[in-house]
Order: C-alpha cells, then structure tokens, then sequence
C-alpha cells in the first residue's frame, strides 16, 4: 500500500504518456490513409466536333469517367486500352448530335449517350457516370479557321 502512495503520481504521468502516444499513432495512421486515396475521374479526352447542320459553331469540352471505386485499376486500365476507340465512337456520335441537347446547360442527353459509349466499349460494369468540363461553344471565325463555302 505504501508503494501505491509512493508512486502513484509516477505511474499516473506514464499512463498519460501512453494514452497521448496511442492518440497520436492513431492519427497518424488515418492521415496517411488519406493521403493514399486515389480519384475516381478518369479523364477520356478533349473534344472538338461540329455538327452536320450547324457549320460556324465549334464545340469543345472534356469528357471524364467516375469509376467504381473497388474496381479503380481495372476500369483504368480498360479506359487506357479502349481509349481510342471510344474516342472515335463519341466523335461520329458528337458530329451527329441533336441541336436541342446543345442547348441543354445539364447536357443530360449527351451524357446518356456518351454513357452508352463509353459502356459499349467495356466488357463489365466499371464506370459509374460521365462528367462533362470546360464546356466552350466557339464562333468558327475565332478558331482562325477557314472553310470553303
């Protein structure tokens, strides 16, 4: 009992050395858990097309693929390898596009078909939606662009 007495505020210090310690180990190990994280985007590529009816405006976006997150590296790398072939399938899609889904600011028509290209290529279930960015409509003259007419 004596010894209990003796070193009780010794012991109690220890005990808050180590709990500090474990408080701070645990939070260490979550940062770097976070710092690990990988996105989801994929980036498909850069758009420029015209439309067959509409000879003066250029449109030009970029075109993204959220991926499943517990299928990341597989959907990567079969965006990698379908690449091109997807790029070429959403430009005769693009060329032909409805002029009322260009005016759509949603784009949810383009993204419903852009979806189903970009499924088309794939053999399973890896990508859980399209994300359009940079969204431009140009005049042709600003391109520097001549057409002959």
């Amino acid at each position: 009992m004596q010894a209990v007495r003796r070193y009780w505020a010794a012991g109690l210090i220890l005990l808050m050395v180590a709990v500090h310690a474990a408080v701070i180990g645990y939070v260490r190990s979550r940062v770097a858990q976070l710092s690990n994280v990988e996105t989801t985007a994929f980036e498909i590529g850069n758009f420029r097309f015209q439309t067959t009816g509409d000879n003066n405006t250029v449109y030009h976006f970029r075109l993204h693929a959220v991926l499943d997150p517990s299928k990341i590296h597989r959907g990567r790398e079969r965006l990698t390898v379908m690449q091109m072939e997807i790029h070429e399938a959403a430009e005769q899609l693009l060329r032909q596009v409805d002029p009322t889904w260009l005016d759509d600011p949603a784009q949810a028509q383009i993204r419903e078909r852009l979806m189903e290209v970009v499924r088309s290529h794939l053999d399973e279930t890896l990508v859980q939606r399209i994300m359009i960015t940079d969204w431009l409509e140009l005049p042709v003259e600003t391109l520097g662009i001549s057409i002959a007419g």
